[in-house]
């Protein structure tokens, strides 16, 4: 019932957001709503089943076909089954040649530290019209953290700040074994505008401590005993 009345018509059952996430993703989605928007990584679409109540245009891109078949396409997704490195230019042009803005961009794909880096850095291939918001999801990770901050944020001058801990990360419960525990969640949040910056790009970590609490404990929760 709850979830009804907060998130209405979104699928949740495989939606690996927690419940404090989904809140600040439809709190950014309800202050935005994107004219254009583009989600990298689908899963089951628990995320792009909530950002199409609120977009104009979205784009959605997976690397799994499989991805096709799990859920019913909104009417305003255009959702694209290939790698990310070809299909995120390609989208961007897209949106380009049609003259319509990108506001909104969720990056929740590839989590290596690689994958982050390369998928963030094509989106800000992208010179904004209008501004534009981009959520990392799982930015407190280790490595979607290292991608994240490996990004070379500043060639982009429309970029203002990164902040990676919009939403902190934490230490996944149904992930946790008798001594370990896995560091997920989290939503990083970077902000572009179309007037260029004046200084240097602003890249906050506003929960650092208490990340690398979690990184150092993780993996041996027995200190907690």
């Amino acid at each position: 019932m709850f979830d009804d009345l907060m998130f209405p018509g979104v699928l949740g059952d495989h939606w690996q957001m927690m419940q404090w996430e989904r809140i600040g993703l439809t709190g950014v989605l309800s202050r935005v709503r994107p004219k254009g928007a583009l989600e990298v990584g689908v899963y089951h679409g628990g995320s792009l089943s909530l950002t199409h109540q609120y977009a104009g245009q979205i784009i959605a891109i997976d690397i799994d076909p499989e991805v096709r078949g799990r859920f019913p396409i909104p009417h305003n997704v255009d959702l694209r089954i290939g790698p990310s490195q070809t299909l995120i230019p390609e989208a961007l042009a897209d949106f380009q040649a049609r003259g319509i803005p990108l506001n909104f961009v969720l990056i929740d794909a590839d989590h290596s530290t690689s994958g982050v880096k390369r998928d963030l850095e094509l989106v800000l291939a992208y010179q904004p019209t209008e501004p534009l918001v981009i959520l990392m999801h799982d930015s407190g990770n280790p490595d979607t953290r290292r991608g994240i901050l490996a990004v070379d944020w500043s060639a982009n001058p429309h970029l203002h700040f990164v902040d990676c801990d919009f939403i902190p990360g934490q230490i996944i419960e149904h992930a946790v074994t008798e001594t370990s525990g896995e560091i997920w969640g989290g939503l990083g949040l970077a902000y572009l505008d179309p007037t260029p910056r004046t200084g240097a790009a602003e890249i906050r970590q506003s929960a650092r401590t208490s990340i690398r609490c979690l990184h150092h404990c993780g993996p041996d929760l027995t200190i907690l005993r």
